[in-house]
Formats: C-alpha cells, structure tokens, sequence
C-alpha cells in the first residue's frame, strides 16, 4: 500500500491545486475537490497505476502525473474533457489510448522520457494542441521522421498529419462496414490495412 501524506491544496498562479505524493486519492478528497473546484492536480511519487478516482475530476485543466511507474494510461483517460496540459513525462508509458482524441481542448502534451514507439491515429482530433514534447522515446522510423521537437509549428504538422489518416481510415471503415457488415473478420482486417496506410 502507499505511503499516506498530507494532503495540500493551495491557491497557485490563479489556480487551485491538488497535490499528492505516493498515494491515490480518497473518496472524501474527491468530494472535497467537486466543491472547491480544483483546476489542476499534480500525483507525484513512484505510483504504478493511474487511479480511477482521477477519472471522475472532470473539471479539471491540468493534470501533471510525472516521474513516477505509469506503463499505461487508461481508455477513460478521454473522459478529462475539459484538460489544458496533460504533463506525462519520466513514466513507463509504452502508447496512448485512442481515446487521447477525446481531449479536444488540450493545447500542451508532455510525453518526453517514456517508452512511446508510435502514436494513435487519433491525436489528429487534437485540433488545439500547440506543444508536443516527445523527446527522449524510442518513435518509430515514421514518427521519428514528423517529430523535430516540440514546437508549435511541429505540433501543428503532426497533428494535421495524423488527422489526414484519422479520416481517411474512419471513411475507410465505414465503406467496409456497410459493404461486409456480416463478415466477423472486418474490424480485424479495418485495422491492418490502415497500419499498412500508415507504414
């Protein structure tokens, strides 16, 4: 079990902050946190899994998650709607859920030093995003040819690059769908053709 310590929430830069170190959140603080609006939560400490008392802070805009064990970020990760700046960085984190694509007002990713390789076809729907830090990841030869470096410029040329293919496999599977509805391989095949698009 974590380590339990002080819970603090204070007034920074115009925001009210949760702070946690080595531990996950409680039912109670969770309550705590829908009546005092918190806008920005910072998990600290070498935690392994995300917790799914963080998925229901809905109202949240910044989510900071760094240095710790994370290998994965859950699909309802995309239920965050209202997230600005999703900072990820030193974790274990080997890929994104698709559901990332749900994060449409998020401006600022923060991925450096994790294990990514490729990204999901959906951070083309991440229309606002205009910092995208992936340094310090094994990407593959195809996501290492996009990414520069975080810039803005950059961020924007990744993001119209994916949303390209997003669409173009979306309409993709639509087509296949209505034309081989009754056929239990499709979803399968829908996914292979649209790597081999991407490849």
């Amino acid at each position: 079990m974590l380590q339990q310590h002080d819970l603090a929430s204070k007034r920074h830069s115009s925001l009210n902050e949760l702070t946690m170190q080595s531990r996950l959140m409680t039912e109670d603080e969770n309550k705590v946190g829908k009546k005092s609006e918190w806008f920005r939560v910072n998990l600290t400490g070498p935690v392994k899994n995300f917790s799914r008392t963080l998925i229901q802070l809905t109202y949240i805009t910044t989510l900071v998650i760094k240095n710790n064990n994370l290998e994965r970020l859950p699909s309802e990760l995309g239920n965050l709607v209202n997230l600005v700046n999703l900072d990820a960085s030193s974790n274990k984190l080997q890929s994104l859920p698709p559901t990332i694509g749900d994060l449409i007002e998020l401006r600022a990713l923060i991925l450096n030093d994790n294990r990514i390789v490729d990204l999901p076809l959906e951070v083309g729907r991440l229309l606002n995003l205009r910092h995208f830090n992936l340094n310090d990841n094994p990407l593959s030869s195809q996501v290492s040819q996009l990414y520069i470096d975080g810039s803005e410029v950059n961020t924007r040329n990744i993001v119209r690059y994916y949303l390209d293919y997003y669409y173009a496999c979306r309409k993709f599977h639509m087509r296949v769908r209505s034309t081989f509805a009754s056929f239990p391989f499709v979803g399968r095949a829908n996914q292979i053709i649209c790597f081999v698009l991407l490849s």
